[in-house]
């Protein structure tokens, strides 16, 4: 859970949870549970997403913008320990398919402090990071000020995971009881109060650095599953938007 960068290919679909279930029979013989569960089943990612006073990253999303960026505060309750909680600021960049995270892992009390590089907190852990996330650090603290960034909503969810089983350039999440919410931004609440998707819907990724295994693409025509873009994100705000106006 600390790697910093990523850089790679996703790809989502939505799956009822038969299909769901039927899938996860079917890529067990090529692909097992992701390490990092520890419950046999899921882990759950909490996020909050920050956007403009103007909603850049959503209509950038909504408007088939190709290239785009967002920043969000990612936190794994399940792997904490004790006091010592953390979480993940991360920038998210998107061009199509291809996907780069970069993120810093910092004190989950002081996540909030640290997005604004005014604070004595900011600084104080920059003057302590290494050379990587000073440079991130800077890009986040940038887009921060440049568009005046903002919580906007906590997006949580269930994950359940795989890997290939040679080697890990190939995974597959299934993301269930995906919820949002546009207030209270403390991460330890893990609770929303919309569903995104149907609780029975699956939000099933496929991730990949250079192409998807012959086996996994036989098994989606098998299965007649078609790529459907979503963002969860993009989703979950539109939600706000609607109920703010009806």
């Amino acid at each position: 859970m600390q790697q910093k960068y990523f850089n790679r290919f996703e790809i989502k679909y939505q799956l009822s949870m038969i299909q769901q279930n039927n899938v996860i029979r079917q890529i067990q013989p090529f692909m097992k549970l992701d390490t990092h569960v520890t419950n046999n089943h899921h882990y759950e990612v909490r996020s909050v997403y920050f956007d403009s006073p103007f909603k850049k990253s959503f209509f950038e999303k909504t408007n088939g913008i190709k290239t785009r960026i967002k920043l969000r505060i990612r936190f794994y309750p399940d792997f904490q320990n004790g006091d010592d909680e953390l979480v993940f600021i991360e920038l998210k960049k998107k061009n199509n398919e291809n996907v780069s995270k970069n993120r810093v892992l910092v004190p989950f009390n002081d996540a909030f402090k640290i997005i604004d590089n005014t604070t004595p907190e900011a600084q104080n852990f920059y003057e302590n990071a290494s050379k990587e996330d000073k440079v991130n650090l800077d890009e986040i603290w940038y887009l921060y000020k440049r568009y005046s960034l903002q919580p906007v909503c906590v997006v949580c969810y269930d994950r359940q995971p795989y890997m290939d089983r040679l080697e890990n350039r190939f995974r597959i999440t299934f993301d269930t009881n995906v919820r949002v919410r546009y207030f209270n931004f403390d991460l330890h609440v893990g609770n929303g109060s919309k569903y995104v998707v149907s609780p029975n819907v699956s939000i099933m990724e496929i991730k990949f650095n250079s192409f998807i295994p012959h086996w996994a693409v036989k098994m989606l025509q098998r299965n007649n599953i078609l790529q459907q873009k979503m963002s969860k994100f993009a989703s979950g705000l539109e939600r706000g938007i609607i109920l703010s106006i009806v």
